[in-house]
């Protein structure tokens, strides 16, 4: 399992500056934990992708570094 971290960042730049300039520490960690929870919300299972090995072309790839020579 793992967060999208495209929401996660999305959520954390919105509610860092609350979290920065709030005054009363209680509030504060009460918002921070608010915070973990909502991302928490988001969180996606990995996902295993069948190993193909790719086909590897045996033959020149950069032509222009083999030109005939006169």
């Amino acid at each position: 399992m793992h967060t999208n971290e495209n929401i996660a960042i999305g959520l954390f730049k919105e509610q860092m500056i609350k979290l920065i300039l709030e005054k009363d520490a209680e509030r504060r960690s009460e918002l921070l934990f608010e915070l973990q929870a909502e991302m928490e919300e988001h969180v996606l299972p990995q996902r295993k992708l069948p190993g193909k090995e790719r086909k590897k072309n045996i033959s020149n790839k950069y032509k222009n570094n083999q030109k005939s020579s006169f």
